[in-house]
């Protein structure tokens, strides 16, 4: 996969500016679902493309995710043709006609003298080599958010994660140095060079560099979650508690937010398999039953205590 369009597994489509592509495992998530890092790769591609020029900038909204094998249709327009720089639209639809993913960027021809500058100066670290190799980059940022979890080995070959080398280097020298600091060597495993489409597709794990700054460990974000599982949408969430701990030899690690939405309610068939509402004292009784996990029991009992008294609830 020497090429862009080979990594991504990019084909033309019927007339000007389309494509499609089929999410493949190292185009997905580690649950198999599309990639938001895929998103933005694919916009960058065929936006260059496209316009016959380098790609400038891009911002992709990532509205929704896609299936492992489904397959994404993109439309790539130049909207304002200039004599040295393009403005590029980029939307992505499943074979539904809706949209997974929405671009906005430039393309452009670079000046031979134009103005340059260093803007930052990078840390000083040990090289990819004699660095330590990571069989996730979730493994590695649980372990300096001070999460202590076992992770399955499944992850190597999972996702994104089959086609990239994460490794942490020893940092010699920081520009600025102090907690929530922490560097990464990434790559593609099969050493082709980083284009401008696989710099955006392995810079797509910043999100969790900064929820690992913020000493949390997170996957995903919670709004788009609302929105694609359950069709709530212009939801406004309350942040409670973060909470973690160990059940059935498993360890859990989240964070419980609250939520009030007057619908209307739309599931997602493919991650939810039904949905009703019950009262305080039905969910009660389930609990009873033994029908409920124990993180959502836990989650559920210490929202409740905190309520009434403001103490905390005991770990699960």
């Amino acid at each position: 996969m020497t090429t862009d369009e080979d990594f991504l597994g990019l084909l033309p489509g019927t007339g000007d500016g389309r494509f499609h592509f089929t999410v493949q495992n190292h185009l997905a998530r580690l649950d198999g679902r599309l990639y938001g890092g895929t998103a933005i790769a694919v916009s960058i591609a065929t936006a260059e493309a496209v316009s016959d020029r380098t790609a400038l900038w891009m911002t992709t909204q990532f509205i929704a995710t896609a299936p492992a094998n489904e397959e994404i249709s993109v439309h790539t327009e130049v909207l304002a043709p200039g004599r040295r720089t393009n403005q590029v639209r980029v939307t992505g639809t499943n074979a539904a006609g809706d949209i997974m993913f929405a671009s906005l960027g430039a393309t452009g021809r670079y000046k031979d003298h134009g103005l340059a500058g260093t803007f930052e100066r990078p840390p000083t670290v040990s090289s990819p080599e004699d660095s330590e190799r990571w069989s996730s980059p979730f493994v590695g940022m649980a372990r300096n958010a001070g999460i202590t979890a076992k992770f399955p080995e499944q992850l190597w070959e999972l996702g994104f994660n089959a086609a990239l080398d994460f490794r942490e280097p020893t940092i010699v020298a920081h520009p600025d140095p102090g907690p929530g600091r922490m560097c990464v060597w990434v790559r593609r495993r099969d050493r082709v060079a980083i284009t401008p489409a696989i710099a955006a597709y392995l810079a797509d794990m910043v999100p969790l560099s900064v929820a690992h700054a913020c000493g949390v460990m997170a996957g995903g974000k919670t709004i788009p979650e609302l929105e694609e599982e359950l069709g709530v949408r212009n939801a406004s969430l309350e942040t409670l508690f973060d909470f973690s701990g160990e059940y059935l030899g498993q360890r859990v690690w989240g964070r419980a937010y609250s939520c009030t939405a007057e619908g209307p309610f739309a599931l997602q068939p493919e991650e939810v398999a039904g949905g009703a509402f019950f009262s305080l004292d039905e969910v009660h009784r389930l609990i009873e039953q033994g029908s409920c996990t124990p993180d959502s029991v836990y989650v559920l009992r210490r929202h409740l205590k905190e309520r009434e008294t403001g103490l905390p609830g005991e770990r699960i």
